[in-house]
């Protein structure tokens, strides 16, 4: 059984091709109602600048479904997936919508520029156009203030609160440009289109800012208890009295929103370092990290908490005699869930897994791992940035050496590989095992910062995207064309 086969086992949800797919056609829907609405094409040039814009809008509306957390979009390829894809979604719908405007003055630069950005300048400025000039003005800061909010220190919280309703102003903008510009916009089969992309946001909206906070606080989930467990990492007991309200795999990570904040706008994403047969508790490891969990070791047990998920598809396969794990800080966290949840199985595999962190104080979780390997055939490597203790430590920062060791006498094609960390951590690790022949089907990792990556799994992941981006255009270039 492959990972993906595994994954899609366990997991609701539309397969990786099919969801590339079904994106192409939803994203295309406009152009091809209005081919089929047969109204007679202008030249080429304007033509190509109508497809730009009706499939910048189709994408910009279908925005809200890749970040909507539905597990029939995400289950199978996983959530990580989809917000990177929403990512670079969210770059091409901006670059188009830029395009499109020029696209039909072409010609014109070409023969007379001063003249074309006259008439660019002239067509800016027409009250009919309004919307469409606001809805591209809204676009450019919605795109660009996600992009730079990590490096410029904006708080999550208000980047949350602000994304939404913004992205709701910008998308009832190009709705009502879409509906009353263009010589397609008054035919009733682009018409219905149209609408039926807004609904379909709209229902997104109702899902993401009603009926999944409801859902989120009926659990009656409470803190039992908050220990540390490494310099700035907590140890976090979740319990709730409904044992059968949470089902998941360990790897699967939650939203969590610590009362008295309420989601969607103050929730954030924690991996579960648990089993499910320590329901109804769930085990969460954290670091502090800035925003709201800088504040989590003064949690007082007994306050109330909501969850949202699981989410993920990063849980541990079966099949193979070997399983390596990978991971630096935090990024234990999921992979210690996947060891216990091993042990209660029964796991009779050869386990590996490589720890690495600054200093051995910043190791989380290690009192567990090692009641772990009492339970498994589990082997340990720790490596510690600072001047490492051997043998209990191993002298960092991790490196290609260290993924050779660990590899050592391990058949690649039997052998699953989890990776989870850092970004630059996971990038040297994935790198590292396809450098040394693991066949990358083979290697599987979760990742939270949605835009990072330099890897070689992280290029091709943006590479596939990239490809449906291109397909995508491709149509508009067609439909100019026909």
């Amino acid at each position: 059984m492959t990972p993906s086969d595994h994954t899609a086992a366990r997991h609701p949800g539309i397969q990786g091709k099919a969801l590339a797919i079904l994106y192409l056609i939803a994203a295309a829907a406009p152009l091809l109602a209005a081919w089929a609405a047969g109204i007679e094409p202008e030249s080429r040039w304007s033509e190509l600048g109508a497809g730009v814009a009706m499939i910048s809008g189709a994408m910009f509306f279908l925005q809200f479904w890749s970040s909507g957390r539905s597990k029939t979009l995400s289950g199978r390829v996983g959530i990580d997936r989809t917000m990177g894809f929403h990512r670079v979604a969210a770059v091409a719908a901006l670059l188009f919508a830029i395009v499109h405007p020029l696209l039909p003055l072409v010609p014109r630069f070409i023969e007379q520029p001063q003249g074309a950005l006259f008439l660019l300048s002239e067509m800016l400025v027409r009250p009919r156009l309004l919307s469409g000039v606001l809805s591209l003005a809204g676009l450019v800061v919605l795109v660009g203030f996600a992009l730079l909010r990590t490096g410029r220190g904006v708080r999550y919280e208000f980047w949350r609160t602000t994304h939404g309703p913004l992205a709701i102003v910008v998308a009832g903008l190009i709705l009502h440009h879409a509906l009353t510009n263009g010589d397609y916009s008054s035919a009733p089969l682009p018409e219905a289109v149209w609408l039926l992309l807004g609904g379909g946001a709209l229902l997104t909206l109702f899902s993401a800012y009603v009926v999944r906070p409801w859902r989120m606080w009926r659990q009656e989930w409470v803190v039992e208890s908050v220990e540390p467990t490494a310099d700035h990492v907590w140890q976090i007991i979740l319990r709730t009295p409904q044992r059968r309200a949470f089902r998941f795999r360990s790897g699967q990570f939650l939203w969590l929103t610590i009362a008295p904040n309420s989601p969607p706008f103050h929730d954030h994403p924690f991996s579960i370092a648990s089993s499910p047969q320590m329901l109804p508790k769930l085990r969460l490891i954290i670091r502090e990290a800035g925003d709201c969990t800088n504040a989590f070791g003064a949690i007082e047990p007994g306050r109330r908490v909501a969850i949202d998920g699981p989410h993920g598809g990063f849980i541990l396969p079966s099949g193979g005699v070997h399983v390596v794990m990978i991971a630096g800080g935090v990024g234990v966290a999921p992979l210690v869930g996947m060891l216990e949840e091993a042990a209660d199985n029964g796991d009779a595999r050869a386990f590996r897994l490589l720890y690495a962190g600054r200093t051995p104080n910043a190791l989380a979780g290690l009192q567990l791992i090692e009641n772990l390997s009492q339970r498994l055939n589990l082997r340990v490597v720790k490596v510690v940035d600072a001047s490492a203790a051997p043998p209990a430590f191993e002298q960092g920062p991790i490196s290609r050496r260290h993924i050779e060791d660990i590899l050592s006498g391990v058949p690649p094609k039997e052998t699953f590989f989890l990776v989870c960390g850092p970004a630059a951590m996971m990038e040297i690790a994935t790198d590292a095992l396809l450098g040394v022949g693991v066949p990358a089907e083979r290697i599987l990792y979760e990742r939270f910062d949605y835009g990072a990556g330099r890897g070689a799994l992280d290029k091709r992941r943006r590479n596939q995207a990239l490809e449906i981006i291109a397909a995508v255009l491709a149509v508009a270039v067609i439909f100019a064309l026909r």
